[in-house]
């Protein structure tokens, strides 16, 4: 009897229903969700530009690199005190938790990078959620909405 029963588990298992890998996320699907959670949305190509609350996020995906962002822009570096570009590097260890502060082309941003394939909805809710709050709380707390990790600057 335990072996038919082992024999059955296996051929279920086999044909997928023992365990559903989960499905990939795609670009379209990535703005699917985007376009859910967030209003004011305009997609272009692989960039979709939308609003949480007050804030303007962009997202860029390419789905041949496996790659994805969503970042809002902080502020001008050069308009960064040093105190500033400081306390956002501790933030990055201790209080941005998937988001980060980074620098290009001379503007401060709030942005989350991730693998495209393997994220899920709750993962690109929060990352909306975190790059925001990260967006809003640059010269205040410096969080990204959730506890902090470790210590305290």
């Amino acid at each position: 009897m335990r072996i038919a029963v082992f024999v059955a588990w296996m051929a279920l298992a086999a044909t997928g229903f023992a365990q559903q890998t989960p499905a990939r996320m795609t670009q379209d699907r990535l703005h699917e969700i985007i376009t859910e959670a967030a209003k004011e949305v305009r997609v272009q190509g692989n960039v979709i530009a939308f609003r949480l609350g007050e804030i303007q996020l962009f997202g860029v995906s390419d789905a041949k690199a496996d790659r994805m962002r969503i970042f809002a822009p902080v502020k001008p570096l050069d308009e960064a005190t040093s105190e500033e570009l400081l306390a956002a590097l501790h933030a990055n260890f201790h209080t941005v938790l998937d988001a980060r502060y980074a620098i290009s082309n001379g503007i401060i941003f709030a942005v989350y990078l991730h693998p495209l394939s393997p994220l899920t909805r709750e993962q690109i809710v929060s990352a909306m959620r975190q790059v925001a709050a990260a967006r809003a709380n640059f010269g205040g707390s410096y969080s990204s909405g959730g506890p902090a990790f470790g210590g305290v600057r």
